[in-house]
């Protein structure tokens, strides 16, 4: 035993935290999968009306037309994305009450509070970013259909590579951020919780 009284350093890197992430992703899966879709559904709605104005503004540009989406509906996006938000802070909360012997353990062996934020948010990173792509694949589909029958699905043609790329881009960003936010509060909670108290807990 070790008696000169130093603490040993804890070396827990990003890394680390990407791989117990999907660690317990896939063992958690399908509460995983409740928050993807969960992020895809509001993504692939804002995506298919932004896609959708687009396809309507090169129409107009190119035909003469004067069509577009009304202003309400992205109101109805808005509501979705506070829906999603409320939804993936109540399921990384029940994350964590699963996760309390798990988190009392890491803690016990020398893991930081820091640390145990870390993880957490890089899981929200990662089921932010799938929902994020998965909600932007479906999203240019339903844009195609609404909006192909109006003006034409040859006008899709004339989009630019780059546009759709910096919409994914965007929409990505912006799942992944609504992700991280809904998860801070529980990766907050998960790293303040006292070693003893989380491996006394009984689900």
């Amino acid at each position: 035993m070790d008696m000169s009284g130093e603490k040993r350093m804890v070396y827990f890197t990003i890394s680390d935290a990407v791989r117990l992430g999907f660690e317990h992703i896939q063992r958690r899966l399908q509460r995983t999968i409740i928050n993807v879709a969960s992020i895809s559904l509001a993504n692939s709605f804002l995506t298919s009306l932004i896609l959708t104005d687009l396809f309507y503004a090169t129409y107009n540009e190119y035909q003469g037309g004067s069509i577009g989406v009304d202003t309400y509906q992205y109101w109805l996006v808005a509501v979705a994305l506070i829906v999603s938000v409320v939804g993936i802070t109540n399921a990384m909360l029940i994350s964590v009450y699963e996760r309390y012997r798990e988190i009392g353990t890491m803690k016990c062996i020398g893991a930081l509070d820091q640390h145990i934020l870390m993880l957490f948010l890089v899981e929200s990173v990662i089921q932010g970013a799938a929902g994020g792509v998965i909600g932007f694949i479906f999203g240019v589909i339903a844009a195609i259909l609404s909006s192909g029958f109006t003006t034409g699905f040859d006008i899709i043609l004339k989009i630019p590579a780059t546009s759709l790329l910096a919409y994914l881009l965007g929409t990505s960003i912006l799942s992944i951020l609504l992700s991280v936010i809904a998860s801070m509060y529980p990766a907050w909670r998960a790293s303040k919780l006292p070693p003893v108290e989380a491996l006394s807990y009984e689900l």
